[in-house]
């Protein structure tokens, strides 16, 4: 673009500023898209810093052009950017605007100093906002530029010159600090998108055009080349949701939740005020981060995306195709970060994430099946809402992949138990499916409802427990109700009951629970393990 130079920006300058890095970023968003591969695909992100720089530029809450001061453009911007936030790059951009507007407060027009102070604080609050910063990353970069501009006077085109020159040179070291990215052979994707918002906010400024290049080779697919040994190390991955959504409440406390949301997920990024919250995290199982919203407040804006699907397109993108395996996969239905984790330690290849609430699909189950490679998968449903939908993805796979009938995640694990890699499908399958007999599966969790079932009556809120799917005890705390059913379920001497703690359940409750079941009952055994699943306290083996 040509035009005139602006050494200090009024209102409506700051508006095109804003304007004039969008259409950067809009220009190279498909190149940016393919550098994409920290930490996971999660979405495109330049796309995501696209449609986030989009809502905010939409926001209903602008001035009229030409009437507002640069601090009202900015908090209006910024109130935009949170409403709109897309992505993991999307949100973290979102807060480096809050950042701007805090550092612009009472700014009526600003000039060089005014952008330097706005800058140091938008890299601090885009730091605060991400559970677990990771250098290498789009912080950094931001970073760099506020570090590259500290304390610099003079006009505002000085300064955006100088944070473009540092934020440059920081993402062509992003490879030096992340070697998920050394290892591709990219930029982070990110740091690339934060660029280029920097090089159309400077060629506003000062009336010129500023050249932006993707410096990563592209293939002959027209995509960005990406080594072929980081895809072939990372072609068996999985990575579970990215969940995104709003929360609007009343006195949220902000470090609160954001301090529970690391603890239920990853790549967890949290902003907002005590009113509105934007959260954006990566889990095998999104159903806890609902619920916490649902807690906190009106849920807003839900957004669930599966980025096993989306990391199988990159992969394909990049001309990426796996050698046939001669393993033979098996593949558990799960909630939580506990039972993957057992799940993972017994022989799964992956677990993918569903459960009680979540049914995954057919088409979900292949998928995951055709991700596994393997030249046969045995897939285990744990829950009897599933087994059909297991059914149907074995009649879809032309004989690759079979069911293994699990109706728990307790079945589910000792027909893991039972899995013996050295044996063939069906001497496996038979094996497993035999172990289903040796196990009895329980489940205390909170009645949603009033009712009385198979004779037993419950309240809207009493803790209940059910026993190989019917339900037979109730009580006054989670613990009575397992105990009340325990007591029905025939333990034998010699027995092992294993509790599986859910998600919120404190450990010094767990560990009472089974202090109080081994006191009743003599020659067995008790285990606890942490399941981390959604919606029940505990799940039950006895065997």
């Amino acid at each position: 673009m040509a035009g005139s130079r602006r050494d200090t920006l009024n209102g409506n300058d700051f508006l095109q500023l804003v304007e004039e890095g969008a259409r950067y970023l809009e220009r190279h968003a498909d190149s940016i898209n393919a550098l994409n591969v920290f930490p996971v695909p999660d979405g495109d992100t330049g796309t995501n810093m696209l449609l986030t720089m989009r809502s905010m530029l939409e926001s209903n809450e602008l001035p009229p052009r030409d009437t507002g001061t640069v601090a009202q453009f900015s908090a209006a911007l910024s109130r935009g950017a949170l409403l709109g936030a897309r992505g993991n790059s999307g949100v973290i951009f979102s807060q480096f605007m809050k950042g701007l507007s805090l550092g612009l407060v009472n700014t009526v027009a600003c000039d060089g100093a005014d952008l330097s102070r706005a800058f140091a604080e938008a890299s601090t609050a885009s730091y605060q906002a991400v559970g677990n910063p990771v250098e290498g990353t789009m912080l950094t970069v931001m970073r760099a530029a506020a570090e590259g501009t500290r304390a610099m006077t003079g006009s505002s085109v000085d300064v955006l010159s100088q944070a473009l020159r540092s934020a440059t040179i920081a993402l062509a070291l992003t490879p030096e600090q992340l070697p998920v990215l050394k290892e591709a052979g990219v930029v982070d994707s990110g740091g690339q998108g934060f660029v280029a918002f920097l090089a159309g906010a400077l060629a506003f400024v000062s009336g010129e055009k500023i050249p932006l290049e993707i410096s990563t080779p592209v293939n002959s697919l027209g995509t960005v080349n990406v080594n072929q040994e980081f895809l072939e190390h990372t072609g068996t991955d999985m990575y579970g949701f990215c969940t995104q959504f709003v929360i609007r409440g009343e006195d949220i406390d902000v470090v609160w939740t954001r301090q529970r949301v690391q603890t239920i997920a990853s790549s967890t990024v949290v902003i907002g005020d005590n009113q509105t919250i934007r959260i954006h995290a990566h889990a095998e199982d999104p159903g806890p981060l609902l619920t916490l919203g649902v807690q906190l407040g009106s849920v807003d804006q839900v957004s669930i995306q599966n980025m096993d699907l989306q990391h199988q397109e990159f992969m394909a993108l990049h001309g990426y195709t796996q050698e046939e395996s001669n393993l033979l996969a098996v593949i558990p239905v799960a909630s939580g970060v506990g039972f993957s984790r057992i799940f993972k330690d017994l022989g799964a290849t992956h677990v993918v994430s569903g459960g009680q609430t979540m049914n995954p699909s057919a088409a979900q189950l292949l998928d995951a099946a055709r991700k596994a490679n393997a030249n046969h998968t045995i897939l285990l449903p744990n829950n009897s809402n599933i087994i059909m939908a297991a059914n149907q993805a074995a009649e879809l796979s032309g004989g690759k992949v079979s069911v293994v009938a699990s109706r728990s995640i307790p079945h589910g694990i000792a027909s893991m138990l039972a899995f013996n890699p050295d044996l063939d499908g069906k001497a496996n399958i038979d094996a497993m499916t035999a172990a289903l007999d040796g196990v009895q599966a329980g489940e205390v969790t909170i009645a949603v409802r009033s009712a009385t079932i198979d004779g037993v009556s419950v309240e809207e809120g009493q803790p209940i427990a059910l026993l190989n799917g019917k339900l037979i005890a109730v009580g006054a705390t989670p613990n009575e109700a397992l105990l009340n059913m325990l007591d029905q379920a025939e333990i034998e001497v010699g027995s092992l009951v294993t509790l599986y703690s859910g998600a919120g359940n404190p450990d010094m409750t767990a560990q009472e629970a089974a202090r109080s079941i081994q006191l009743r009952y003599t020659g067995i055994e008790v285990e606890v393990l942490d399941g981390g699943q959604a919606h029940y306290q505990y799940l039950i083996s006895v065997e």
